[in-house]
């Protein structure tokens, strides 16, 4: 059904949801067009042609409107030298065939379609071009940069993009095109990687070197040795780095002798240090109404999964653990061995628990420390993976702040503890008491007066073992041990 009503919306307006951000590098590919032509994407953009990529898929009814204009085969007659418009049936799931019409195809679309069209029989093309909705139409420049243009109405509209493609310029220019590695560094360790292009022309790039910037300054350097011609690239795996402060700015920039252009050399992504916690962590899961697009894992710092949903990354469509648990809260505790950890929630549609759009109820995905009961991990909108470092041990189980006010007796107790509190004010007071795995099993408020306070508390229904008694006063945390003996 949400499938259905987005088309539905696209079919009105140009909709734009969850594809391939601006300037994102093109993946080639190679298909058999209907006449039984070779095409090859990279191949093409070597002749120096801009290749219109349109995505479609035969049941899609905005698609046979938009083809219906002509806009796109006008183009392909107007410039030949300049463009090559590819329509490619992208639904991996219907025939090839049935371009012809028949079965769910909205009729056959050579009538409609006289530029190059072709059928991808795995989705790979769907894949390797985050396709969320027919149609889904691309630029894609000389030097395989591709961004989505839509469906733009008139030829000037289609040649104003191809114009603003950019090219090569000069003899002697690498450029950063991405960063493929972690997204964030824990107890100062990350594993990284980029991808350079070579943005010469008629000249090989064939060594560079690749420095981590960390703060402003040259952290770390890789030697790269190679051959790529003109806007060939190469995925570099800088292995691990280790030793990055907290809270650090790491960039990433390719150090190329005789670089005419340094404008295009390096790359800030964005990479954030972990998070920090105790050993206790919970991760609770509010489903939304499509609860069986949700799936997760658990990492640890060797990349070997501690817990997870028995279904991983489902396609759309297919059920996950949380099918028909709609709108429902699910929370798992976690007892962990200090040291590094990567959490990892996907959505199967790409939008998140965001159900709200859909006319139902948002949902919400939360990780928090047990022992302090701070939510140090919170999401909830607009993502189909998003990843959060976190550093179990990092904080002690037992954080005490120092108040000098608060003191507790008899310790150890059976049935009753009191709480002596010197306060300089009539307040309130917060006191919680944890259970070794971090959970709440004792809570209550007080009203405070000026001066000494006592407060006693029952807890001849706890079972004997050691706990932390937390007091909250003034914004400020007093978490001492409490051992309950029978």
């Amino acid at each position: 059904m949400k499938k259905l009503l987005l088309f539905a919306i696209c079919s009105i307006f140009y909709c734009s949801y969850a594809q391939l951000p601006p300037n994102s590098f093109g993946e080639d590919f190679t298909l058999t067009d209907i006449d039984g032509n070779e095409f090859n994407l990279h191949s093409t953009l070597d002749e120096g042609k801009t290749v219109i990529l349109d995505l479609f898929a035969v049941w899609c009814g905005p698609c046979w409107s938009f083809a219906e204009t002509g806009v796109l085969d006008d183009l392909q007659a107007a410039y030949p030298d300049d463009v090559v418009v590819v329509a490619v049936e992208a639904d991996p799931s219907t025939s090839a065939g049935s371009i012809y019409g028949g079965g769910n195809s909205v009729g056959d679309w050579t009538t409609i379609i006289d530029y190059l069209m072709m059928d991808d029989p795995d989705g790979t093309v769907a894949d390797d071009y985050a396709l969320a909705y027919y149609p889904t139409i691309y630029k894609i420049c000389p030097d395989r940069m591709v961004t989505e243009v839509g469906q733009l109405s008139s030829i000037n509209a289609f040649m104003g993009e191809i114009n603003s493609c950019s090219s090569a310029q000069y003899s002697k220019d690498a450029r950063m095109l991405s960063y493929n590695g972690d997204e964030t560094y824990c107890a100062g360790s990350m594993n990284a990687s980029v991808t350079i292009q070579n943005y010469s022309v008629g000249a090989s790039l064939t060594e560079c070197d690749i420095l981590t910037i960390v703060n402003g300054s040259t952290f770390d350097t890789y030697n790269w040795s190679g051959d790529l011609d003109t806007y060939q690239t190469a995925t570099i795996d800088l292995g691990t780095i280790s030793g990055i402060p907290d809270n650090a700015d790491v960039s990433f920039e390719i150090n190329y002798s005789g670089d005419m252009d340094e404008s295009n050399n390096d790359i800030d992504p964005g990479i954030s240090g972990s998070e920090e916690s105790s050993v206790y962590v919970t991760l609770t899961i509010l489903t939304d109404n499509y609860p069986e697009e949700t799936s997760w894992q658990l990492f640890d710092s060797d990349g070997d999964v501690v817990a997870s949903t028995n279904t991983v990354g489902q396609a759309y469509g297919e059920d996950g653990d949380y099918a028909g648990q709609a709108n429902t809260e699910i929370e798992i505790e976690w007892n962990l061995y200090a040291g590094c950890y990567t959490f990892s929630i996907y959505d199967a549609y790409g939008d998140g628990l965001n159900s709200s759009q859909w006319g139902g109820t948002d949902g919400l995905v939360t990780l928090t420390d047990a022992a302090s009961g701070n939510v140090f991990f919170e999401i909830w909108d607009g993502f189909d993976l998003a990843n959060v470092a976190f550093d179990a041990g990092a904080l002690s189980s037992i954080e005490d702040v120092a108040t000098g006010a608060i003191s507790m007796f008899p310790n150890p107790t059976q049935d009753n503890v009191n709480i002596e509190i010197q306060s300089n004010s009539n307040q309130e007071i917060s006191i919680e008491i944890y259970n070794n795995l971090g959970k709440v099993v004792y809570h209550t408020q007080e009203n405070l007066s000026q001066g000494v306070n006592k407060i006693n508390m029952n807890v001849s229904n706890l079972l004997p073992g050691l706990y932390y008694v937390n007091t909250n006063l003034n914004g400020e945390s007093n978490l001492q041990s409490l051992t309950i003996v029978k």
